[in-house]
């Protein structure tokens, strides 16, 4: 059982964890589940198509930044996805319009379900929550917040269209 770490949000703002970087809840530290090798494959091919849209769309794509929710909570999706440059420096001010969740064996459902509902309420328009285990895709929206199982990865404005299996195909990147 781990121990729970408190601070303060100035400080956890200020502060590089080991390992991946944490969350932060409400002056509580949390740790990301760490992805295995399929977590990693789908997160490096999903960023490097994205970022190949960089040029047509005017996209700008970050894997693992963290991205403010309230003044008291901070989450990491695994990609972010804004529409041009202008978010704000270190911490961006302006949300995504694109999350990217990627689960990992220890993900538990309700607990990403949460994470998604932030990301809709502070303004991403779409959430890709990938399960590389069983190669699915379902995507959130505003216009669909309970979400929809994908073979197509989308958004609007910009328009995106990535086929799912691209996202598991190595050879391809």
């Amino acid at each position: 059982m781990s121990t729970k770490v408190l601070m303060d949000v100035d400080e956890y703002l200020h502060t590089s964890f080991d390992g991946p970087d944490c969350e932060y809840l409400d002056g509580e530290v949390v740790e990301r589940n760490i992805g295995e090798l399929e977590h990693g494959d789908v997160q490096g091919a999903l960023t490097h198509l994205l970022r190949e849209l960089r040029r047509k769309l005017g996209i700008r794509v970050a894997p693992e930044v963290r991205i403010r929710i309230s003044s008291t909570r901070y989450r990491i999706p695994d990609i972010s996805v804004w529409r041009d440059d202008n978010i704000g420096a270190r911490i961006p001010t302006v949300p995504p319009f694109l999350a990217v969740e990627i689960l990992s064996p220890e993900d538990r459902m309700n607990r990403m379900l949460l994470k998604i509902k932030e990301y809709l309420a502070i303004g991403v328009e779409f959430v890709w929550l990938i399960d590389p285990q069983d190669k699915t895709a379902t995507i959130f929206s505003r216009e669909n917040p309970a979400g929809a199982a994908a073979d197509v990865l989308k958004t609007s404005n910009p328009d995106i269209e990535l086929p799912l299996s691209a996202a598991f195909d190595l050879d391809a990147h």
